[in-house]
C-alpha cells in the first residue's frame, strides 16, 4: 500500500463500498468492544458519561446548531475541475506554493497520537527527520502510536476500555467504530461543537473548507466529536489489465453478460492465465445491492432482501463456474489477489480506488507497458449503474476530553495546519516532508519520496485530518487525467443511500446478523449450496433480530424518506 494514501474502507450503509484493499483483508468492520470486560460499556457508566445515544435523526434546526460553517478555499485552480461532485485532479505542481496558515500554529505542547499503518512503521521520533521537521513547524510535537492497521480495531479494543490509557489523539477508521461508541464518546472524547460550531470554525480556515457532509457524519449524540478525513464519491472500481487486452484483442465489457464472457474468453490454463479474482463485491454494485438498507415502494429492505441481491448471488455462481476465476481466488486466497492482477495470472479485479496510483508506482519501473484501467460502471442489462454515494468520511480522529481548554484549542490549530489544501507549503510538508532530505524533484517538478523518505513520510499526521478531496499524484499526470475522467463519467450515476451522512450505531446484539450472508455468498459461490438456500437465510436473519433491527432502523428515516 502507498504510504499516502488512504486506505480503501467498509462502510457503513453503503455495501460494498468502499471496498478494504487486500492489504485489510482480515480487519473486522466494528470491533466488538463492548464484549471486552470493563470495556466501552463501563465508560458509559462514569460521571459525565454525557447525553444517551439519539434514536432517530437529528433536525435541520439541530444539525445547523452544531455544525461548522462551510468557508471554501482553493489555493490552486485544478487542471481537471471536478463535475456533479466529483474529484477534481492536478497534474503539474503550481509555479509557488502558497502559504496557507500565517504564523506557528503551537504553543510548545506535546501529544500523543494513535494511528494506524498497513505499511511498516515508521522510525520514532528521535531517528524520523519528517517527525521533526512537521513538529518544528507545528511549534508543537506529536509523538504517534503507530500500530499495525490490521490488528488495530483490536488495538482500540484494549485502549479504548482503560480511559487512562488513551492518548491524547485517536484515529479510528469507520470500519472500525466499536459497537456502544455512541454510548461512550460523550466519556472519553472532547466536544469540538463549543470550538468549531458555526462561524467559530473561521478561525480554522482550513477545517472551514471542509465539506458540511463530512462534519455531518462526525455529530454524535448531537454534538460534534470528531474530525473528518473526507471520502471519496465512489471509492471502487472493477480494475482490467488494458495493456494484456489489447495483446488479445479483447474489449472491455459494458454489462455483467459481457463481463463473463471476457473472463471466459481471456482465461488459458495453459498460458497461466485466468481471466478474473473473485468478483463479488463487483457484482453488487452491478446489479444495484450496493448498500446495507434499500427503500423500496415505501417499504425499508435489508440488501438481503432484494431481488438485486439474489440476481448478483446467481451471477457470481455462474462466474465461478464458468473456470474464469483464478484457483487461488476459488480458495478464498484473496491476500496475493493484487499479486496475480499485476503479474498478469488475472486481468479483471475488483479494487478501492486508492490502488490504482500504487499498482502504477510498484509495477511500471520494471514493466513500462503496464496499464491497469477502471470499467465505468454499469446496470443488470448494461445500461446505466445505480451507484450508492460512498460515506463522506472514511476515518476520523477524536481528542481527548480534557479541562484543559487551551490544550483543545491547540490541537485545532495543529488540525488547521494538517488540512491545508494542495498548493500550499503546509500540504507539501505534511505528504512529503523536506526537499532534499525526504524528497526530490522529478523532471517535471513534481516531489518524489526518496529512500530516507520512503522509510519515514507516512500517513501518519494525514490521519488525523485531511483536505477535500483531489487528485493531486502529479507525479503520474496521465493517471491523474483518467481517474478524474473516469470520475466525472461516473458522477452523474451517484444517488445517496438511505441513512446517508447520519452516524448511526446498531444495537450490539445485531452486530452479528450478517455474518451467515458472507459465508452464504461464498458457498453458493462455488456450488457447495443452491440458490434457494438464500431464502431460508433471510427467514433465518428476520426471526433472529433483523426485523427488529429493520424497526430500530426505521427510527432514522426522514420526514421525505418516510413518506
Amino acid at each position: 500500500m502507498d504510504q499516502h494514501t488512504r486506505p480503501a474502507t467498509e462502510a457503513t450503509d453503503a455495501r460494498p463500498g468502499p471496498a478494504r484493499r487486500s492489504v485489510l483483508g482480515t480487519v473486522a468492520a466494528g470491533a466488538a468492544l463492548a464484549a471486552l470486560p470493563g470495556g466501552l460499556a463501563a465508560c458509559t457508566s462514569s460521571e459525565g458519561a454525557g447525553a444517551p445515544p439519539l434514536e432517530g435523526p437529528l433536525s435541520e434546526a439541530d444539525l445547523a446548531a452544531v455544525l461548522p460553517a462551510y468557508q471554501p478555499l482553493t489555493l490552486v485552480e485544478p487542471d481537471i475541475p471536478g463535475v456533479d461532485g466529483s474529484t477534481p485532479g492536478y497534474t503539474t505542481m503550481p509555479a509557488a506554493l502558497v502559504k496557507a496558515v500565517d504564523g506557528v500554529p503551537g504553543s510548545g505542547g506535546t501529544y500523543t497520537a494513535m494511528t494506524p499503518a498497513w505499511w511498516t512503521s515508521p522510525p520514532g521520533l528521535d531517528s524520523n527527520a519528517y517527525y521533526q521537521a512537521v513538529n518544528e513547524a507545528l511549534g508543537a510535537t506529536v509523538e504517534f502510536q503507530v500500530t499495525d492497521g490490521v490488528t488495530y480495531g483490536d488495538k482500540l479494543q484494549a485502549v479504548l476500555a482503560s480511559p487512562d490509557d488513551v492518548p491524547d489523539w485517536v484515529v479510528i477508521p469507520t470500519w472500525n467504530v466499536p459497537p456502544r461508541f455512541d454510548q461512550g464518546v460523550t466519556a472519553l472524547f472532547a466536544d469540538l461543537t463549543d470550538h468549531l460550531a458555526g462561524d467559530k470554525v473561521l478561525k480554522y480556515p482550513n477545517l472551514a473548507n471542509l465539506p458540511t457532509d463530512a462534519w455531518k457524519y462526525c455529530v454524535f449524540n448531537g454534538r460534534l466529536y470528531g474530525l473528518p478525513y473526507p471520502g471519496e464519491l465512489v471509492g471502487n472500481a472493477i480494475f482490467y489489465r488494458r495493456d494484456i487486452f489489447g495483446q488479445l484483442g479483447l474489449a472491455a465489457p459494458t454489462s455483467p453478460d459481457e463481463l463473463l464472457q471476457v473472463a471466459k474468453d481471456a482465461t488459458s490454463e495453459s498460458a497461466r492465465r485466468w481471466g478474473c479474482e473473485d468478483l463479488w463485491d463487483g457484482a453488487q454494485m452491478m446489479f444495484g445491492s450496493g448498500a446495507d438498507w434499500h427503500l423500496q415502494d415505501g417499504e425499508l429492505l435489508s440488501r438481503f432482501e432484494t431481488e438485486a441481491y439474489r440476481n448478483a448471488l446467481e451471477w457470481n455462481r455462474e462466474l465461478f463456474a464458468s473456470g474464469a476465476v483464478h484457483p487461488d481466488a476459488v480458495a478464498g486466497n484473496t491476500q496475493q489477489g493484487k499479486d496475480r492482477f499485476e503479474a498478469g495470472q488475472t486481468l479483471i479485479a475488483y479494487d478501492g480506488l486508492g490502488g490504482w496510483h500504487e499498482a502504477l508506482a510498484r509495477v511500471l519501473p520494471s514493466n513500462p507497458t503496464f496499464e491497469q484501467h477502471p470499467l465505468d460502471w454499469f446496470g443488470p442489462d448494461g445500461g446505466e449503474p445505480i451507484l450508492f454515494k460512498g460515506q463522506p468520511v472514511s476515518i476520523f480522529s477524536f481528542i481527548k476530553k480534557t479541562d484543559d481548554t487551551a490544550a483543545i484549542e491547540e490541537m485545532l490549530s495543529l488540525a488547521n495546519f494538517i488540512a491545508s489544501p494542495f498548493g500550499s507549503e503546509e500540504f507539501q510538508l505534511v505528504n512529503y516532508g523536506v526537499e532534499g532530505v525526504t524528497f526530490e524533484r522529478d523532471a517535471a517538478g513534481a516531489p518524489t519520496l526518496n529512500d530516507r523518505g520512503l522509510n519515514e513520510v507516512t500517513s501518519t499526521y494525514g490521519f488525523l485530518v485531511n483536505a477535500p478531496v483531489v487528485n493531486a499524484k502529479v507525479q503520474f499526470p496521465q493517471y491523474v487525467r483518467d481517474f478524474c475522467e473516469w470520475m466525472a463519467r461516473q458522477a452523474p450515476h451517484v444517488t445517496e443511500p438511505v441513512f446517508y451522512g447520519q452516524q448511526i450505531q446498531d444495537p450490539s446484539q445485531y452486530s452479528s446478523l450478517g455474518k451467515p450472508f458472507d459465508d452464504l455468498a461464498k458457498d453458493i459461490a462455488r456450488g457447495r449450496k443452491d440458490i434457494s438456500a438464500l431464502d431460508d437465510a433471510i427467514t433465518t436473519w428476520r426471526n433472529s433480530g433483523g426485523d427488529e433491527l429493520r424497526a430500530y432502523r426505521e427510527k432514522f428515516l426522514t420526514g421525505d424518506e418516510a413518506s
